[in-house]
């Protein structure tokens, strides 16, 4: 028998059940597919999918700055500043005055890696939410972090910088990494024993952070709206310099041809690897020496260098620059994402 619809009926009713209606665009529609491109991609062009619109790298701009520099901060403050009113209610008190005076304690530090961390989040809802892609393309072509490939890098970046001390030692027969000491602050061993672990169990987030956020978002999305890859390699650079606050022009020239390197390392090697292993390594390593010396506030809040600190540090980048494209020929890594699949 034949049900009002024409059909057969096995549902016991006028016919079969409609179609559940398409989910609304926006905050909560389903995953966008693997495939986001008609064609291969550089990482700087990731974000030039077939929906692609001027307006979402401009809004994503906007969200993953106001948001880095404002919600996070303030947020991750709190936090810090409310777990230690809870655990540790002496520290309470000077916590935001050590914050705003730039003085640098345990967990000061803590608050400034875990805001700067929040800059990964930040990223990954911008690229799903302005572009309805997943936050795995902010990582790579493949996409995704490639793990071993990232533990590779951090090897590279270790053997670099011994290979860049012990030559520097033997050239000119001095300190290769110079950091500054208190000489008017007495360190007690608690203290130190604090930020080497504030160092070593959030530095590595800090470095992932400010890749993702420079190196990432802000290169994917300036590469969307500039074809152009060394207008999009030069005005990240420049940002990432120019974050870092008040310096000389050769602390300036430092930090911005270390934009440079990483930023061009990421385009040859079509992910964040590199430029993570290179900023987790020199971060982690200045960081720890300098807790040990007890000088870690001169050394956080830096704003003069030599041009000889510069020139030292172009070697070292130029090192990992060699051996990053040395094993990337050997491991014949693709820099381009792949379309879909045929048929």
């Amino acid at each position: 028998m034949s049900g009002s619809g024409g059909y057969g009926d096995p549902y016991g009713h006028g016919g079969p059940p409609a179609p559940p209606p398409a989910p609304p665009p926006g905050w909560g529609r389903a995953a966008p597919p693997s495939h986001a491109h008609a064609g291969p991609e550089p990482y700087h062009r990731i974000l030039r999918t077939p929906s692609y619109h001027p307006w979402r790298p401009i809004v994503g701009i906007l969200f993953v700055v106001s948001t880095g520099v404002l919600v996070g901060p303030l947020l991750v403050s709190g936090a810090v500043g409310a777990g230690l009113a809870v655990f540790s209610p002496d520290h309470a008190g000077s916590f935001f005055n050590d914050l705003l005076s730039s003085t640098i304690t345990p967990s000061s530090l803590l608050a400034i890696n875990l805001s700067l961390a929040a800059l990964i989040p930040i990223t990954w809802m911008a690229i799903r939410f302005f572009h309805g892609m997943r936050p795995r393309w902010l990582s790579s072509v493949r996409p995704g972090l490639r793990w071993r490939l990232l533990l590779q890098f951090i090897g590279l970046a270790v053997v670099a910088l011994v290979l860049f001390a012990v030559g520097s030692s033997l050239i000119l027969g001095s300190d290769t990494v110079p950091v500054d000491t208190d000489d008017s602050q007495s360190v007690s061993t608690t203290t130190t024993i604090a930020f080497l672990v504030v160092i070593v169990l959030t530095q590595p987030l800090q470095s992932a952070a400010e890749e993702y956020a420079f190196r990432g978002y802000l290169l994917q999305a300036f590469g969307a709206l500039v074809r152009v890859r060394w207008f999009t390699l030069v005005l990240t650079s420049l940002l990432f310099a120019l974050a870092h606050g008040s310096q000389n022009l050769p602390l300036f020239t430092d930090r911005f041809l270390f934009g440079l390197v990483a930023g061009a390392l990421v385009m040859v090697t079509g992910g964040l690897e590199a430029g993570i292993a290179l900023h987790i390594v020199n971060n982690v390593f200045v960081l720890l020496l300098a807790a040990a010396a007890g000088g870690i506030n001169d050394t956080l809040n830096l704003s003069e260098a030599g041009w000889d600190t510069l020139i030292s540090d172009i070697a070292n980048l130029l090192v990992f620059a060699a051996l990053v494209l040395w094993w990337s020929r050997r491991k014949a890594l693709t820099n381009v994402t792949a379309g879909p699949p045929d048929g």
